[in-house]
């Protein structure tokens, strides 16, 4: 067969198709440029740049890169597509050296003087869009409050004001009648219920008002709403009590400050038969219980009135603090705020105006990458585990999001969010439902999670740094600084913390920096953590370091400063707590009967079982105690650990099942932990004696073995036998008696040694 040698391209036309291919390849992986003097209308080149960032997320595809030029850009994003791959990946950064500002705020010029040094602004409900965070409570599954929060906030010069319970609170003028709006409605009764005959609960069969009498509706459920009291206002009941009958159970829910219920016999002006001190709970969609033990019986068909007396409130004088407050009504939206020997129209007042500030509306962006920029400013709700998860940025059930080298501040909540999905029955108080829709929404390790966040700085924050339910699983979160979070808000609950995870399956926290977090503290484990590894972080100044809650293991903390000096919580199975320095108390939660979790095939999400908590099964190794208590805690609940090698200071005990322990009770390391010129150094003393004895074990995957509860071995998160050679800074750990604490000792009596950052 004769080959047809001038159908082939020549040399030069290979060269001219490899050009025309990279060419191609070229247009495949993009690059659209943003500038505050950019045209949303241009194509997004370095010489024709958009204007804002949402319109070159329009147009960005898998491989394309978004570059930000520096100023101030005030928009919501709501990226409509993400990447398909790693190396597929949808970049948002900012341009080198340019600081890139993102606000979920609006700056505000027409403020106009009212008293003193309150001000006051009038807006169109239309400024706020679908969304005005100024008749938005903060409310949901776990919150706490013992006051009304609204996710908006005022800024001056960047810095939020707190809100003020009332109006009254910040304007002398102002008087509770004057304030007529939705506050004034201090309580919603939705239930009340006697125990009648045979302990079955009965409904108020009856009931009037002094005022603005209301319909009633009994439900064969038992759900009723039986009207709403306002202060001084009277409801009254007729009620057929059971003979035995000595208690009264009200559900209610109050959108203020609550107050005290008088319950009276007959009429408002009949013998107290008991009170009922109803606190703010923010809930409207489910019932809150408060009971009272009646001061005598009642039997047969009697009347009772109930009488509601707000809490009195007082104007605020504080010279520290200054205050704001909004009302909202049909049309408008008015804020009062105080500006303190300032005028606002000359400085810097922002408000918020939306909810987030990177947050995909729909579920699936995957492989997204947001980098180098400050976001700001974001009315974000309440996240609990049980509901969609919304921070000022968040991942939105997607998977292999990158978000690193940002600062994320002035969250209403949570700055960054890994978490679940929204569905209809969020904030319904059920995790265990939570789990069971996520798995039949896509929670998959090829589906959901692999997120890492690394060298962002968060801070100031209502609720939490970095907060995941379920879509945390198989994430990475590195080299972070989280501080003053929930410090400058009342309000709280149990998912309040620098770093909240369910679900935190293989993941990795390592080398953050997370203090001045108030309520429950640094680093929050709760529920499902397996394979959870808490490695080299540096912790101080919290309300408390770490806790474990529910998880059945094996999970690893190691390495870790931990020195805020209040505790440590342990309420889980198969913890491995190895080279720790403890200046904290651990507490041990026993008081969890009852309460079940999932585990899982190794390395995945295939539920193999649910199981309860065995405190039997923690491991403790080469860790440095500085009183107060050490393990000796979990002897006063009669537990059996494993624990080897551990150094006791300054009055710490070591527990019974401890072998080989040191104790020192004298002895003080004085350990000091000083910031200077932006870095933090830590100071402390050695004595050489009991670092070089006993001899003390290598930590690997042979001497930890399997958690009891989960079968699954302590291993690394791929798969390979786990060996903790290395201490808080990386640094190899040398000799066959490695010296306890986070430190690779090199002989010294005095340890100066900055911490942080680590670089």
């Amino acid at each position: 067969m004769k080959l047809k040698i001038d159908n082939y391209p020549t040399v030069s036309q290979l060269a001219s198709i490899g050009i025309s291919i990279a060419l191609c390849s070229t247009a495949l992986a993009g690059e659209f440029h943003v500038s505050p003097a950019g045209n949303d209308a241009s194509d997004g080149s370095k010489s024709a740049p958009l204007k804002t960032i949402s319109a070159a997320a329009a147009k960005a595809q898998p491989g394309d890169t978004i570059t930000v030029q520096e100023g101030v850009y005030r928009e919501r994003i709501n990226p409509p597509r993400g990447g398909t791959a790693d190396d597929k990946r949808i970049t948002y950064q900012a341009a080198p050296g340019a600081k890139v500002v993102i606000k979920g705020s609006e700056q505000i010029t027409t403020w106009s003087p009212v008293e003193n040094d309150v001000w006051k602004v009038n807006l169109p409900n239309s400024f706020f869009g679908k969304f005005n965070p100024y008749n938005d409570l903060l409310r949901g599954d776990w919150y706490e409050a013992k006051r009304p929060y609204h996710t908006g906030a005022v800024y001056l010069n960047g810095h939020w004001l707190t809100e003020a319970t009332r109006k009254s609170q910040i304007l002398k003028s102002a008087t509770e009648e004057v304030a007529e709006n939705s506050r004034t409605e201090l309580m919603n009764l939705r239930q009340l219920v006697g125990n009648g005959k045979d302990g079955q609960p009965l409904l108020a069969s009856k009931y009037q008002t002094a005022s603005d009498p209301l319909q009633t509706t009994n439900l064969p459920d038992g759900s009723t709403s039986v009207g709403k009291l306002k202060d001084g206002s009277v409801l009254s009941y007729e009620m057929d009590f059971g003979v035995d009958a000595k208690n009264l159970t009200i559900h209610a829910a109050s959108p203020v400050d609550g107050g005290i219920v008088e319950i009276r016999k007959g009429d408002a002006s009949g013998e107290l038969l008991g009170t009922i001190d109803v606190g703010f709970t923010a809930e409207w969609t489910s019932f809150q219980p408060f009971q009272t033990n009646l001061s005598e019986g009642l039997s047969g068909k009697n009347k009772i009135a109930l009488v509601f007396k707000a809490r009195p409130q007082k104007l605020q004088d504080d010279a520290n603090t200054a205050y704001w407050f909004a009302e909202v009504d049909q049309e408008s939206t008015t804020i009062w705020a105080q500006f303190k020997g300032v005028d606002p129209n000359k400085e810097m007042v922002e408000i918020n105006v939306r909810q987030s500030i990177f947050y995909p509306e729909k579920t699936g962006m995957n492989y997204i990458t947001v980098k180098g920029f400050t976001l700001e400013q974001a009315a974000t709700p309440w996240a609990p585990p049980t509901a969609e998860q919304i921070g000022a940025i968040g991942t939105n059930w997607s998977k292999g999001w990158l978000i690193e080298d940002n600062t994320i501040r002035y969250s209403t909540c949570s700055a960054v969010t890994l978490g679940k999905h929204g569905d209809e029955f969020d904030n319904t108080m059920n995790y265990n439902r939570s789990i069971r829709v996520g798995l039949e929404r896509g929670w998959d390790r090829k589906n959901i999670g692999s997120h890492v966040v690394r060298n962002n700085h968060i801070y100031n924050c209502g609720q939490g740094g970095i907060i995941g339910s379920l879509g945390c699983s198989f994430s990475t979160i590195t080299g972070n600084e989280i501080h003053d979070i929930r410090q400058h808000h009342e309000y709280g609950g149990c998912e309040t913390a620098g770093i909240k995870l369910h679900g935190a399956v293989d993941v990795l926290i390592s080398k953050n920096h997370v203090y001045r977090c108030a309520h429950w503290g640094g680093i929050w484990i709760d529920w499902m953590g397996q394979g959870v590894r808490v490695t080299g972080n540096l912790l101080h100044d919290n309300s408390q370091d770490l806790m474990f809650e529910v998880n059945l293991g094996p999970q690893v903390a190691d390495n870790n400063l931990m020195l805020s000096k209040t505790r440590v919580t342990e309420a889980s199975s198969g913890g491995a707590y190895v080279y720790n320095l403890w200046t904290d108390a651990i507490t041990i939660w026993a008081d969890i009967e009852g309460r079940t979790t999932p585990f899982f095939k190794p390395h995945s999400l295939d539920i193999i079982a649910n199981a309860a908590v065995d405190q039997n099964d923690d491991h403790f190794y080469n860790n440095l105690f500085v009183g107060p208590k050490g393990l000796s805690a979990y002897d006063e609940f009669q537990l059996k650990i494993k624990a080897a090698g551990n150094v006791y200071l300054k009055g710490a005990r070591p527990s019974a099942s401890d072998t080989d322990a040191v104790e020192a009770k004298e002895f003080n390391p004085e350990i000091k932990l000083t910031k200077e010129d932006g870095q933090w150094w830590l100071e402390m003393k050695v004595d050489p004696a009991w670092m070089t004895a006993p001899k003390r074990p290598v930590v690997n995957s042979a001497l930890l073995g399997k958690a009891s509860i989960s079968g699954a071995a302590f291993e690394n998160r791929d798969g390979t036998p786990l060996l903790i050679d290395t201490d808080y800074f990386g640094n190899k750990r040398t000799g066959d008696n490695p010296a306890p604490g986070p430190f690779a000792w090199d002989g010294q009596s005095n340890i100066r040694i900055k911490v942080w950052p680590k670089k």
